[in-house]
């Protein structure tokens, strides 16, 4: 099942279904291209898909760090969807990051034991390092106890 509807760009897309890594230079690259193509239509549509992402992530059995990280960037993203972003970048790499983690065809598939999450861990991580800050005060703000935005 490949839960982005037909209201996410297809240009978002087509960038989320590359899969070579000859067509990614870098994965911070691909973070910056997959984050600019997110528009308005594109966050309404990971809202609607929100039960979706959430039965995802509590599927997630091979690791609790990366649920755990998932589970911070989905309420950040769900407590800042419905209203105008203070920090526009940091919702869309958020944004990308979840409809990458949602998306039905990944670099590693998901079902290959212990490494079938890996892609989807490094555009997380990624995602978590370049707006730690805003992240932790999110977290804090929330009381979100446990959340881990780092390795520390």
């Amino acid at each position: 099942m490949n839960p982005t509807p037909d209201s996410i760009p297809e240009a978002l897309r087509n960038h989320l279904a590359t899969n070579s890594s000859a067509d990614v230079p870098s994965v911070t690259r691909y973070v910056d291209q997959g984050a600019a193509l997110v528009t308005p239509e594109a966050i309404e549509a990971l809202r609607r898909l929100h039960a979706s992402l959430q039965a995802k992530i509590a599927g997630i059995a091979d690791s609790a760090l990366l649920r755990q990280r998932l589970e911070l960037l989905t309420r950040y993203f769900m407590a800042t969807s419905d209203a105008p972003p203070t920090d526009a970048t940091t919702q869309r790499e958020v944004a990308f990051a979840l409809l990458y983690f949602l998306k039905g065809v990944d670099q590693i598939p998901d079902s290959v034991p212990e490494v079938g999450l890996l892609d989807d861990a490094m555009i997380v991580q990624t995602v978590l390092q370049r707006h730690e800050t805003v992240l932790e005060a999110h977290a804090t703000r929330h009381n979100l106890r446990g959340s881990q935005t780092s390795d520390r």
